[in-house]
């Protein structure tokens, strides 16, 4: 779900809710894997000429896969930057340079030395990811004419799961009842698990859609959670006879899905703001930060399975972003999402809010933004990181 000048982080330890024996801070290395400029080539990234970029990644097993929403196209590459695959747009790409023919590509692909890049019609491609079998998910935008309005989400749902297969060739895309299924509303995040099945969270106003599939595009479950409904830790409270002048807004920041087996769990990150109410209850005092939780949700029934406080409220607090988890570990990731920032605070914490342990994890010199960063199902904290003239992929290695 993907994060103007921002202050040097402190190297102080991020001052959460529970008590930890791990408060030193630790540098890990960061290795700077390859850059890619940008431009309309095939190995080159464009750039949007006004508003947000739309940028997503994923890794697995060192190879990358990187999703260019503005040059509507998607790279695959290894580790050291060799381009190995490209789902590409003809309308806004040039044709690449794998001419050779291959007998086994998609129809209309072209491949050398094995590799292979396919011409694909992309609306608005904005997320991306990739199972162990290299079958890639592209979340894109419908036709105007293909939209239908949904009466539970109360919006207007035009967004589709592509998936292409070997060198190439599209599969039926996903809907929401599976392949050729109604359009979802706007698509948050795309996700492959261990057991190679798939999570989809989608919104509307209302709603916060999180659809399960399996390999075969199969619907395993759907949860709905309504944003009027979303859950408040008891120690907060929330509107009551006995406090009239005061409301909790609830937030949902991010959304995790793991999968093992048959088991599928949902994290919900939450952020919570107190609202204070003057003359009567008629006129709003300001909003407050006060603390992060995040619950365990089955992602079948919704039943909760547990909940932790990781964060302290307060005006000065750095509220930290779940960008993954591994190992059982919730990754925590505070500061250096601002323009300019020069590092993050990295956080592992166990399902008991206790932190395992904490890095500072510095960004090359002339890093002007994070574009995406995630963690790998081994724990591998990897990032696009925007500079002045390219993209730089990054990975950091605590282990």
């Amino acid at each position: 779900m993907l994060i103007a000048g921002a202050a040097l982080l402190a190297m102080a330890a991020l001052p959460l809710a529970s008590c930890t024996s791990s408060r030193r801070v630790r540098n890990i290395v960061r290795t700077d894997l390859f850059s890619i400029n940008y431009g309309v080539a095939e190995d080159q990234a464009a750039l949007a000429s006004g508003g947000e970029e739309r940028f997503d990644v994923v890794m697995r097993e060192g190879i990358f896969h990187i999703l260019n929403g503005t040059g509507r196209k998607v790279m695959k590459l290894s580790s050291y930057g060799d381009l190995l695959a490209l789902l590409y747009d003809p309308a806004v790409s040039p044709a690449p340079r794998l001419d050779k023919a291959d007998a086994q590509r998609a129809p209309g692909a072209s491949a050398a030395q094995g590799r292979y890049a396919a011409p694909v019609n992309f609306l608005s491609p904005g997320r991306i990811a990739v199972d162990s079998a290299q079958t890639i998910y592209v979340a894109d935008r419908m036709a105007a004419s293909a939209r239908v309005f949904d009466q539970q989400t109360g919006s207007w749902c035009d967004s589709s799961v592509r998936r292409f297969g070997t060198q190439g060739s599209e599969l039926p895309p996903l809907g929401q009842e599976g392949p050729g299924g109604t359009p979802f509303p706007s698509i948050l995040s795309v996700d492959t698990m261990e057991n190679d099945s798939l999570a989809i969270v989608s919104a509307s106003d209302a709603l916060v859609l999180i659809h399960h599939f399996g390999k075969a595009g199969n619907l395993l479950s759907v949860l709905r959670l309504a944003r009027d409904n979303l859950p408040v830790p008891e120690t907060l409270g929330a509107t009551s006879a006995a406090k009239p002048g005061r409301r909790i807004h609830a937030n949902i920041e991010g959304i995790q899905a793991t999968s093992r087996g048959t088991d599928f769990e949902v994290a919900l990150k939450m952020d919570y703001y107190r609202e204070d109410f003057a003359a009567g209850g008629e006129v709003s005092s300001g909003t407050e930060y006060v603390g992060s939780w995040i619950y365990r949700l089955d992602g079948q029934s919704g039943a909760e399975k547990g909940s932790v406080a990781i964060a302290p409220g307060g005006a000065d607090v750095d509220i930290p972003q779940l960008i993954g988890i591994s190992g059982g570990l919730y990754y925590l990731l505070s500061g250096g999402r601002g323009l300019g920032a020069e590092s993050s605070m990295l956080q592992l914490t166990d399902a008991a809010g206790k932190a395992q342990a904490r890095y500072r994890m510095e960004f090359p010199v002339g890093t002007r933004e994070v574009m995406a960063l995630k963690v790998s199902a081994k724990g591998q904290v990897y990032a696009l990181l925007g500079t002045s003239d390219s993209i730089k992929v990054v990975w950091w290695d605590y282990h």
